[in-house]
């Protein structure tokens, strides 16, 4: 799932687990701009809903999120 950030400036498909095409979109930002779009990520999940998940429950999604990234050539890390 792609997420769009800064007014639509720069969409990537994950910003815990960034590919090397992400990578490069990010690097290509100002400091101020990372540091905006870091920002708006963060407010984004202050402005969230409260879960009822459990944290294992979120801990194997975030498993199978990265194990299905690491299966792209791409994925950076």
């Amino acid at each position: 799932m792609a997420q769009t950030y800064l007014n639509g400036k720069i969409t990537v498909t994950s910003l815990a687990a960034p590919t090397v095409e992400d990578m490069q979109k990010i690097k290509a930002l100002s400091d101020d701009e990372r540091r905006a779009m870091l920002e708006e990520k963060l407010e984004r999940g202050r402005n969230s809903p409260v879960s009822d998940k459990t944290v294992d429950d979120v801990w194997e999604e975030a498993l199978q999120e990265t194990r299905a990234l690491k299966e792209k050539p791409e994925y950076a890390i």
